[in-house]
């Protein structure tokens, strides 16, 4: 018994408590922590995305575990427009492969190697679009590539979530879709 209260009084003091009963100091970097986390948007496993210029809204697998977000595209082209790198590309404006689908143009904003086992890497072109999940309206970066076999036609990396959203993976659709008044503010 006299061991097992030495050990315990030894955790204790190298946790930085005086007695067992009291509480653990608070840093200053751990009251900023906090304060931001209170700031940050909880969103499920899967929620509604909205491609704001494009008016389309898709629903979206979130991955906290994936760098670049990504969106389903197909007929992927890259021309040149006033010296500059375009990329020419048809999305999906539902989760039907068999429904509509509309062209969109956007400035290249970079090219990403994506790594496969046993294989040369992917390139991959990269644009930014705008876009929002509930109360979240920001530019973010999409690679392009065709989703086809995968469930959701948009995967939702931490380029979007750092900074911004919590997820909780036990939930779907927290995050309500941003109102038509909201998505004509900037």
């Amino acid at each position: 018994m006299k061991i097992h209260y030495l050990l315990l009084t030894l955790t204790a003091m190298f946790l930085g408590l005086a007695h067992t009963n009291a509480q653990p100091k608070k840093s200053a970097n751990a009251s900023k922590k906090s304060s931001s986390a209170t700031k940050l948007t909880i969103i499920g496993e899967v929620e509604s995305i909205s491609f704001l210029k494009q008016n389309v809204q898709l629903d979206a697998r979130i991955d906290t575990g994936a760098t670049t977000s990504s969106l389903r595209a197909i007929n992927i082209e890259h021309y040149e427009r006033d010296g500059k790198k375009w990329v020419r590309f048809e999305m999906p404006t539902t989760k039907d492969p068999k429904g509509k689908w509309i062209k969109v143009e956007r400035p290249l904003a970079r090219i990403i190697p994506v790594k496969r086992h046993g294989a040369e890497p992917l390139h991959r072109p990269v644009v930014s679009m705008l876009v929002s999940i509930g109360d979240i309206k920001c530019h973010c970066e999409f690679s392009l590539t065709d989703r086809e076999g995968f469930e959701y036609p948009v995967l939702i990396g931490r380029n979007f979530l750092s900074g911004r959203a919590l997820v909780d993976v036990s939930q779907n659709y927290l995050a309500n879709p941003i109102s038509k008044e909201k998505s004509n503010e900037n």
